[in-house]
């Protein structure tokens, strides 16, 4: 059986662009859509307890919140809880 090389040609020239339609089309399209629709979990603040707010009222926290240095408040709150930078902060800013 002989099939001609320029027939090889062809189909291998038309395998070829299909693949590359194909990869180029599909993949970004399709995963930014799915990133799109997939539903981002909601971030809800944790209530203020007693003994953090009894933190939070202390004088030299408040001061250093009226003069608007948040940084040192923070390190305050992780002074006297031993809460992490991430809970302090929340904590400060609330």
């Amino acid at each position: 059986m002989f099939v001609p090389l320029w027939l090889i040609g062809v189909t291998l020239a038309l395998l070829v662009l299909f693949a590359m339609l194909a990869f180029r089309r599909g993949g970004g399209e399709l995963i930014e859509r799915q990133r799109r629709a997939t539903p981002r979990p909601v971030a809800t603040p944790s209530p203020v307890s007693t003994d953090q707010r009894a933190v939070l009222a202390s004088s030299e926290i408040r001061a250093a919140l009226e003069r608007g240095d948040k940084i040192a408040a923070i390190k305050l709150v992780r002074e006297r809880t031993g809460l992490g930078l991430k809970e302090a902060k929340d904590l400060v800013e609330r």
